[in-house]
């Protein structure tokens, strides 16, 4: 294992990154700002102490705008390592209590990247989410695309790109778009707040 990493503050995730075969992704929900914020340093810091294997790409945490909700999203090379890691009982012992010890949750979603939509070159500030139960992969597929073709032909003012994860059993699409200004909609908002990513990709 190894920890040849580079942590930055207010990291932006890269939903594009090739060498991702696994992203895993959960929303957490807190009791208020202080509380947010308390959970998400520890959670990097406990990822930072944690002797991670080649296999790990990245972790992120993105502070949700309305000051309790938590957006993680971590990316690995496949999904047997991420495994591996998670059922090692010092892993579960070390890491796992340490997140336990800062909030209850369940496990997150697994899900691969189906396809990105890029629509311009700006910086990005924020992100939005949201979510459709689907039938199978080829349901989650089509609809992907209708939403992608939808967007790149009437995308709204702050939208950058759009990226849309099919979880592992076909049953959910999970989209993750970029803007580069705090969009209007009432879905849920979130701004970079901490990553540890390793730095170039890993060779499959």
């Amino acid at each position: 294992m190894t920890n040849d990493l580079e942590l930055s503050a207010a990291a932006l995730p890269d939903p594009t990154r090739p060498d991702a075969g696994l992203v895993l992704i959960s929303e957490w929900h807190t009791q208020g700002p202080q509380e947010q914020e308390r959970v998400m340093s520890g959670v990097i810091d406990a990822w930072e102490n944690t002797r991670l294997p080649t296999a790990y790409l990245s972790r992120y945490c993105l502070e949700g705008v309305d000051g309790q909700t938590i957006l993680n999203y971590a990316q690995w090379t496949h999904t047997a390592a991420h495994r591996a890691f998670a059922a090692d009982p010092q892993n579960q012992q070390t890491l796992g209590n340490a997140i336990q010890d800062l909030i209850t949750a369940g496990p997150p979603g697994r899900y691969t990247l189906y396809r990105s939509t890029a629509l311009r070159g700006t910086a990005v500030r924020y992100f939005t989410t949201a979510s459709y139960d689907t039938e199978d992969f080829a349901t989650a597929r089509e609809l992907a695309d209708k939403l992608a073709a939808r967007n790149a032909a009437a995308a709204p003012p702050a939208l950058i790109a759009e990226h849309f994860h099919i979880s592992e059993d076909g049953q959910r699409l999970y989209v993750l778009s970029a803007h580069e200004a705090e969009p209007v909609e009432t879905t849920p908002r979130f701004r970079p707040y901490r990553g540890l990513a390793r730095r170039s990709p890993v060779a499959s």
